[in-house]
């Protein structure tokens, strides 16, 4: 026989007692009591400072707003009763906080549902409850929960355009529980009990270890506006599973925690502006005999002993008193203590050691070898071994720090590197008995701007590698990149043939490659805050000038290059007085021709009067290898024609090596 199950009844279900909001008179006689029933045991409104004398194990239904809920918790906590919170109008910090539905309907289902009780954590600061955060500073919204999505973009924005002046680092001390003291300075602070209580804790903590008797304090203090900018920027995107510290953010965990100023505090509390000299946070752990609403996702955690202290990368010492009470700069500025082993590392790097003297000997003669060889490996090995990139960083510290004493030795040691580079390549091409221009050393005669975008490239990846120890390794990727060594073996070899135009394009590459790694060295080292701008100012624009100087023979190159390439892409393919051309290409006739040609190609693009005949006798002739089919055999006739008419087509004379191929 089927038995229909029965409701509790009033001897066996929990009871209840109701405290309301008197103002919701008419939604408790609608909607509560007929709800409730026989279950309800005794009702009354609540008035601020005023609470029934019930006995202990009491389970009270608490309709109230976040005013009353912040002063009936702690005391429910005391008097150990039993509460159940009902989605008030005015409850929105604490209805979030402990999880209750929104619509009162779906809250008393939950409440009448005879669930476990769980023990709750509850979170102070200076003595009054705390649902959501505290955030000490008017850095922008950290708060994060009372902001529309809309409204956080905007205020992120308007700190990124308009803000950035008014954000000013202020010293603050923090004690914890265990007595450790943590002086630093910082934009702000966060406090929160469960991770995803703010935005900023949102993005770095995850929420496994709510209620369990600790507290987490953030320190937010980024050492520049382009870091902060980064991190707003950030705070727009999703939230990733993956959290980690921010560099800039320390992270407190603790049962309690004390922070003072030499100012007042002004702070939000649950997203309201408050001040105080000194605020006292503190947790009471598994106090609060709660029925969990239906969203709490609350687990039992055993109360916590062990504090975190994670504040390596916040500012203490010079760097905090450098920073306190200032505007932030743009670029960071690391304090001494920051890159002491770096700038150690450097001056040894800018000492001629036997070691250094050594190699700069062993990486040109394997150099010099590799050229002649025609080897590229060899010329990689050169590449790698050679120890001219050290120096060269190092002297871009010494230009960003204007540190006399290193400049001086950077220079002297440079010096000491390319005289011997280039005297023992000068000596090898005299003892060997080999006169040919190979690949490898033709393609070291004729820079262009390409060749100074990899000297950039490489001496901002430099530098950033001498700065950060964990990506050191990258230096030999680096150094194959630039490749300093080659350009000064070919140099010497000019030296040693005695052919001057040789000497100048090889040398040439070098400078490229010295003044390009040094330009882009000093911008990243001021990027990465080891020298403010004011300081590096006068050696940057010395460092400048030699680029732009270098720069002006690069253009010329590069603009023969973009002309080689016009002329290929117009003949390729083409079908000239009845022939094919194909493989078509350009061969300068010099190493430094195509400086010379590239002058010419801009001077022709610069004409605008002169007749085709007066053009064409300024420019020199054009050296052209082509492979001309025909489905017949042509003769020298034949070979004239299209010769004319490549030179009719390109308006300038060229001299032409053709090979002819007969295509049927």
């Amino acid at each position: 026989m089927n038995q229909t199950p029965t409701t509790p009844s009033a001897s066996d279900a929990l009871l209840f007692r109701l405290l309301f909001d008197p103002d919701q008179s008419d939604a408790v006689r609608e909607t509560i009591l007929p709800r409730l029933g026989e279950r309800l045991t005794h009702k009354l409104p609540y008035r601020l400072g005023e609470l029934p004398d019930w006995p202990e194990n009491v389970t009270v239904l608490a309709y109230l707003d976040d005013a009353a809920i912040a002063e009936f918790a702690p005391q429910a906590a005391v008097r150990q009763w039993r509460i159940a919170l009902l989605p008030h109008p005015g409850l929105e910090q604490a209805r979030l906080y402990f999880g209750v539905a929104q619509d009162l309907s779906g809250a008393l289902d939950n409440a009448l549902a005879d669930q476990k009780e769980r023990r709750f954590d509850l979170f102070y600061c200076n003595g009054r409850l705390v649902f959501h955060s505290v955030v000490v500073g008017k850095v922008f919204s950290l708060g994060g929960e009372t902001l529309s999505g809309f409204e956080r973009i905007w205020n992120i924005l308007w700190v990124m355009v308009a803000g950035f002046r008014a954000v000013k680092p202020h010293a603050y001390t923090l004690v914890t529980a265990k007595d450790k003291k943590l002086d630093t300075a910082a934009l702000g602070l966060v406090m929160v009990e469960e991770g995803g209580s703010s935005l900023l804790s949102r993005r770095i903590l995850d929420d496994d270890g709510s209620n369990d008797g600790m507290l987490d304090a953030l320190v937010l203090a980024p050492r520049s506006r382009m870091e902060m900018a980064r991190f707003l920027l950030a705070s727009l995107l999703p939230v990733s599973r993956r959290k980690r510290l921010p560099p800039f953010v320390g992270h407190l965990k603790t049962e309690s925690l004390t922070v003072t100023s030499p100012e007042p505090l002004d702070y939000l509390h649950d997203g309201v502006w408050t001040s105080a000299r000194r605020l006292e946070l503190n947790v009471s752990a598994k106090v609060l005999r709660l029925l969990p609403g239906r969203y709490l996702d609350l687990r039992e955690e055993v109360c916590q002993t062990k504090e975190t202290y994670k504040v390596q990368s916040l500012p203490a010492g010079e760097a905090k008193i450098a920073i306190a009470n200032k505007a932030l700069p743009w670029l960071h500025r690391a304090g001494p203590e920051e890159f002491k082993e770096l700038y150690s590392t450097l001056r040894d790097s800018a000492r001629a050691s036997p070691a250094y003297l050594t190699l700069m000997v062993l990486s040109t003669i394997l150099a010099t070898i590799g050229l002649f060889a025609n080897s590229a490996p060899v010329i990689i090995g050169a590449m790698i071994l050679a120890p001219l990139m050290a120096p060269i960083i190092s002297l871009a510290m010494a230009v960003v720090r204007q540190d006399s004493p290193l400049l001086a030795d950077c220079l002297r040691t440079l010096g000491v590197g390319i005289l011997l580079a280039v005297a023992c390549a000068a000596v090898m091409a005299l003892l060997v008995p080999l006169r040919s221009v190979t690949d490898e050393i033709a393609a070291r005669l004729s820079p262009t701007l390409l060749d100074l975008g990899v000297a950039l490239v490489s001496g901002a990846a430099g530098a950033y590698a001498h700065a950060r120890e964990e990506i050191a390794k990258s230096l030999a990727g680096v150094a194959i990149a630039v490749a300093l060594v080659p350009p000064l073996a070919v140099s010497g070899i000019g030296l040693g043939w005695g052919d001057w135009i040789i000497f100048q394009g090889a040398f040439l590459l070098f400078l490229t490659n010295l003044f390009g790694i040094l330009l882009a060295g000093n911008l990243a080292f001021l990027v990465l805050g080891f020298g403010p701008f004011n300081q590096a100012r006068r050696g940057m624009l010395a460092v400048s000038l030699l680029v732009a100087v270098v720069s002006v023979p690069l253009t010329l190159g590069f603009a023969s290059m973009v002309e080689r390439q016009r002329i290929v892409q117009t003949l390729e393919g083409a079908e000239i007085a009845g022939v094919v051309v194909r493989e078509a290409a350009v061969r300068t006739n010099k190493p430094m021709h195509d400086l010379v040609a590239g002058l010419t190609s801009i001077i022709r693009r610069l004409q605008n009067r002169g007749t085709q005949e007066q053009k064409a006798q300024a420019d020199e002739p054009l050296y052209l290898t082509a492979r001309l089919l025909s489905p017949t055999a042509i003769d020298s006739a034949a070979v004239e024609r299209v010769k004319a008419a490549i030179e009719t087509r390109l308006e300038r004379p060229v001299v032409l090596e053709a090979t002819v191929a007969i295509s049927r």
